[in-house]
């Protein structure tokens, strides 16, 4: 009886495909761990944004808390150097920090709660709902402008798959408000 061997047993490509997976596939699954990690340990909004949030419980006024806070995100990655107003620090508390990445994925959670707010206040048929989603719709078709803008400035491939899915997030919101 005859042992049938594996078709790439013995040869060089076989070899150099098993390297590469022992090798690439290992790093790629840690940077990704890493970068899971990395974002779920973090916080989407400042303490003081939080803070806003928790207070603002009119859905309009609420949803404007949201807008400015996704703004800030936007101004930071604009000018990393930008500085805000005292009266704004005493408000709202320090601008946000993170890298570009991190910051576009704050963006992009800060959009997916808003709009989480805006189907609860929707559900309880809160009168205040439209005026909230008019302003909703008005800010993420400007952020997701500005946003575009921003793509030139982006160079790493996880941070423009970030940008590209921080639009998303925007044109969703944008679209999903006019209903």
């Amino acid at each position: 009886m005859q042992h049938e061997k594996h078709p790439f047993t013995h040869k060089p490509l076989h070899r150099l495909l098993l390297i590469a997976y022992s090798v690439l596939l290992p790093s790629a699954l840690a940077i990704a761990a890493i970068d899971a990690r990395a974002q779920s340990q973090r916080d989407h909004l400042t303490e003081g944004e939080a803070d806003l949030i928790r207070e603002v419980q009119i859905i309009d006024q609420r949803i404007e808390v949201f807008i400015h806070a996704a703004d800030r995100r936007l101004l930071v990655l604009a000018n990393p150097n930008a500085v805000q107003k005292k009266k704004d620090e005493e408000r709202w508390g320090p601008l946000p920090s993170g890298s570009p990445l991190e910051l576009l994925v704050d963006y992009r959670n800060i959009l997916s709660e808003a709009m989480e707010k805006l189907d609860d206040a929707h559900e309880r048929k809160d009168p205040l709902v439209v005026k909230a989603l008019n302003k909703f719709k008005e800010a993420a078709l400007r952020q997701s402008a500005e946003m575009k803008a921003l793509a030139p400035k982006l160079k790493d491939a996880r941070e423009q798959r970030a940008l590209a899915e921080a639009i998303a997030e925007a044109d969703i919101a944008s679209k999903g408000s006019t209903q």
